[in-house]
C-alpha cells in the first residue's frame, strides 16, 4: 500500500478516520497513516473484498486484506468492516475501520494511544503540507 496526495484528496480537509491503531480528525494526520503503511510494512495485500452497502452518502465493505510486517516478515490477515460516509461533493468525511468485528476504545489508554498515532505520525511519515 501507498498513496498519492491526489488519492489523499478524496478526504473532505476535516475528515475523521478511526481504525484499531489510529484517530485522525484531519486530511493530513489521515494522510499520514496511509504514507506510514510502506514505512512499517513489508508488504499490505488486499485477498477479498464483499460491498454491502453502497448509495450516495455511504459506502461499506467487508475486506481481507494481509499485512506483512517489515520487522517480523510473517504476514497476518485481517477481516476489515469498513465504513465511509460522504458529503455532498462525494468526499469521505468519515472512515471507519473496524478489524475482525471488533469497535477498538475510544477511552483511556486506547484512546491516548490512537490519538497520539493519529497527531504524531505525520512527523515521521511526512505528507505533503498542502493536504
Amino acid at each position: 500500500g501507498s498513496a498519492s496526495e491526489e488519492d489523499m484528496r478524496v478526504y473532505a480537509e476535516k475528515a475523521v478516520y478511526d481504525d484499531p491503531w489510529s484517530f485522525c480528525d484531519t486530511r493530513y494526520k489521515i494522510a499520514g497513516q496511509w504514507y506510514g503503511i510502506p514505512k512499517v510494512m513489508a508488504s499490505s495485500k488486499t485477498l477479498a473484498t464483499e460491498i454491502v452497502l453502497s448509495n450516495a452518502t455511504t459506502l461499506a465493505w467487508k475486506q481481507t486484506q494481509e499485512y506483512t510486517p517489515r520487522l517480523l516478515h510473517v504476514g497476518k490477515k485481517v477481516d476489515s468492516l469498513v465504513t465511509c460516509t460522504l458529503d455532498e461533493e462525494g468526499k469521505v468525511v468519515y472512515h471507519k475501520d473496524q478489524w475482525n468485528h471488533k469497535d477498538y476504545s475510544h477511552e483511556g489508554l486506547g484512546k491516548v494511544m490512537k490519538t497520539l498515532n493519529g497527531d504524531y505520525l505525520t512527523g515521521v511519515t511526512r505528507p505533503p503540507k498542502d493536504l
